[in-house]
């Protein structure tokens, strides 16, 4: 009877003892989470992306190296390491006017984005850049 009270009171106080530590690890792993939110895409970006981007950089689109290169649809469920590259990428060909290409806007002159949609896509990718950051 003494051996099955001792065997309680060591399980119970282990027990007691784990719980704290789980509690701290749950902590953990939500702060993971909150650091590995998705890139948020609303508003006026999302607009400008909808009716500029979209279609070469979805999944059906036609042009294979657009596709490949850059699926917007995908873009909240990239990975830390995945966002940060993409706002890379997009500060490089906004700055650069390389998107959209010459060909496309020569083809469809309304695709060319204006000075106020360029000043907004890298407002919202500096933005991001500081989030992925942590500032």
């Amino acid at each position: 009877m003494k051996k099955l009270i001792k065997t309680s009171v060591a399980f119970t106080v282990v027990l007691l003892f784990n719980t704290g530590f789980v509690s701290n690890r749950s902590d953990l792993v939500r702060n993971d989470i909150q650091d590995q939110d998705g890139i948020e895409i609303t508003g006026k970006v999302k607009e400008i992306i909808e009716a500029k981007c979209m279609g070469c950089h979805k999944p059906d689109a036609r042009n294979e190296k657009a596709r490949k290169k850059l699926q917007w649809v995908k873009v909240p469920d990239m990975n830390k390491e995945e966002q940060e590259h993409l706002v890379a990428e997009l500060f490089e060909v906004l700055e650069e006017g390389k998107m959209p290409p010459k060909r496309t806007v020569e083809r469809r002159p309304q695709m060319k984005l204006t000075d106020e949609e360029t000043k907004t896509l890298l407002a919202w990718a500096e933005k991001e850049e500081k989030r992925l950051k942590g500032q």
